[in-house]
Order: structure tokens, then sequence, then C-alpha cells
């Protein structure tokens, strides 16, 4: 019968740092993408008279 795995630190680091990578090149691909939408889909920023708070 084979040795159960047990995972180490070391492991554990390299696995969390592959997450990282691929979730910051996941975001800065969907930002790449949402930028290239038409005017319509873009980010709008709200007037200064409903929201004060942002001044």
């Amino acid at each position: 019968m084979a040795e159960p795995f047990i995972p180490t630190i070391k492991w554990h680091i390299k696995v969390l740092a592959v997450l990282l990578a691929l979730c910051a090149a996941a975001f800065f691909v969907v930002s790449f993408a949402a930028k290239k939408l038409p005017p319509q889909y873009q980010k709008k920023t709200p007037a200064p008279e409903t929201t004060p708070w942002l001044d």
C-alpha cells in the first residue's frame, strides 16, 4: 500500500503562489478585455450631485 500524501509548508507555499499568479493573470486579462468593450458597456462615473461623499 502506498504512503499517504502529507503536504508540507513548502508545498502549500508553491500551490498558493500558483493560485495567486493565476488569479492575477485572470484579473488582468478580464480587465484588458473589459476595456475593449463598446462605450455603452464601459464603467460610468456618477454625477457629483448624486454622490457628494465621493468628492
